[in-house]
């Protein structure tokens, strides 16, 4: 690791917590807003505000210099305390201190899972020199099966429900963007990782299905009679993010190659 990516590590980073507070919560706001006009299950757009502090880790994780996965669990407290008291005050929420205090753990938790995705997504040179050394002995990149499943979980939400929300799509708009939500998932992992991920892009696909499975099943918005989606869905998961995972592979070595053309 970095000299400055190590002082990072140790010293607060005071203008990344900003950001994250600023950006949480407006982003937090809107879903929640947008997604509401559609769902008025209150669980859906509760879900998709939540998924916006993962994002906002996995940003400032990714964009920040060094390794900043405090700002964005802090941020994330921060942020969906805030989005409570402007909820109650200006939208006629009513939420009490204990909900809001839990929630805002809450916050903290999805904040400090992103921000470990997004430094995932920024591999340092000690984890490259790592990923590299377990890619040639053939093991699998375990932690970028655990990111590629976080990233196609919240692809797999923003294209179905976000994209239902803003085009009123029918089944077919369903099926396909959740098709799509997985070939971009594998898209990413495929490019951003070291070595060769098509394997950890396709597990983390099919893992994804598993976690929508249990998150459907705890809210009764999915029954076990309909267990025979849940093994398609395995099945589309794990091949379409293979598939991605192939597509980022190659545009990898594709940007690379033309990297050392340019130098050249």
């Amino acid at each position: 690791m970095t000299t400055e990516a190590t002082r990072s590590k140790e010293n607060f980073d005071w203008k990344w917590l900003i950001i994250g507070v600023v950006a949480g919560t407006a982003l937090c706001l809107s879903l929640h807003l947008m997604i509401s006009q559609t769902f008025h299950i209150p669980i859906i757009p509760t879900f998709m505000s939540l998924l916006g502090f993962v994002v906002m880790g996995i940003i400032i994780g990714y964009k920040s210099e060094g390794y900043t996965i405090k700002e964005p669990a802090i941020g994330g407290f921060v942020t969906l305390f805030l989005v409570g008291i402007i909820l109650t005050f200006g939208f006629n929420y009513n939420f009490t201190m204990l909900e809001m205090f839990f929630a805002s753990l809450v916050g903290l938790i999805l904040g400090l899972v992103g921000g470990w995705v997004g430094e995932q997504i920024q591999v340092t040179p000690e984890e490259l020199v790592k990923e590299l050394e377990a890619d040639k002995k053939g093991g699998l990149q375990w932690g970028w099966i655990l990111a590629g499943t976080v990233i196609a979980f919240i692809f797999n939400a923003f294209f179905v429900i976000g994209g239902f929300a803003l085009l009123k799509f029918g089944v077919s708009g369903i099926i396909l963007s959740l098709g799509a939500s997985f070939l971009f998932a594998g898209l990413l992992v495929g490019y951003f990782s070291p070595g060769i991920t098509i394997i950890e892009a396709g597990i983390a696909g099919a893992l994804s299905v598993v976690l929508n499975a249990l998150f459907l099943y705890s809210f009764s918005l999915l029954m076990m009679e309909d267990s025979v989606y849940v093994v398609e869905g395995l099945a589309v998961g794990f091949v379409l993010s293979l598939v991605g995972g192939w597509i980022g592979e190659k545009l990898q070595s594709f940007m690379d190659n033309d990297s050392e053309r340019e130098k050249e």
